[in-house]
């Protein structure tokens, strides 16, 4: 979802081809050509190569749209808090969500699952708390500046289970995620993604 955002946002040409992993497209002969590790999103890059995960593609798409100004300048302290940013929505907040999604993966114990499943609940809690302080006083996480960062997150908080929970505990975060999605390129995007 984040990655198709920003191509939206930096107003790239791209052709975006869906996969299905309820019906199990993505275990495809057709699309483990594409992908081998059968991960969504992939992102075939123009020289035939392919880029996997999400974060990544953030930077990388950024990076090639510096026009857009979604991503500070490499080398700079913006750009230190952009990453640190995004490799913590990426490696916890991210993570967190597996396991709370799919706590039954993360245990050869069937009865470990719901243990799991609450302890990443605690836990996402406890990492939008994080973020909830750091947009104190500010829109975005990098203050005045709207970012791909933002829109990571953004993504992040739209996979809540609970959305009022999100806003009682969270309310800041709650509130970018809100503004995120009111941007012309995000709400055209987001019919395609959201699930009722």
């Amino acid at each position: 979802m984040a990655p198709h955002a920003l191509l939206e946002e930096v107003g790239a040409r791209y052709e975006k081809i869906s996969i299905d992993t309820e019906k199990e497209e993505h275990k495809t002969a057709e699309f483990l050509a594409v992908n081998p590790m059968g991960q969504i999103p992939a992102l075939v890059l123009p020289d035939g190569s392919v880029m996997t995960e999400s974060g990544a593609m953030l930077v990388h798409i950024s990076d090639c749209h510096p026009e857009a100004g979604l991503a500070p300048a490499p080398g700079s302290s913006d750009r230190a808090h952009f990453l640190r940013w995004l490799f913590f929505l990426a490696s916890s907040v991210y993570s967190t969500n597996l396991n709370l999604f799919y706590a039954e993966r993360y245990s050869t114990d069937p009865e470990a699952a719901e243990g799991i499943r609450e302890a990443a609940a605690a836990e996402l809690d406890n990492q939008f708390a994080i973020l909830n302080d750091a947009l104190a006083g500010r829109p975005y996480l990098l203050g005045e500046r709207f970012s791909a960062v933002d829109i990571y997150l953004w993504m992040l908080a739209r996979w809540v289970p609970d959305p009022e929970h999100l806003l009682e505990k969270a309310p800041r975060v709650a509130a970018l995620a809100d503004r995120v999605q009111q941007r012309p390129a995000i709400a055209r995007i987001w019919p395609e993604h959201r699930e009722d």
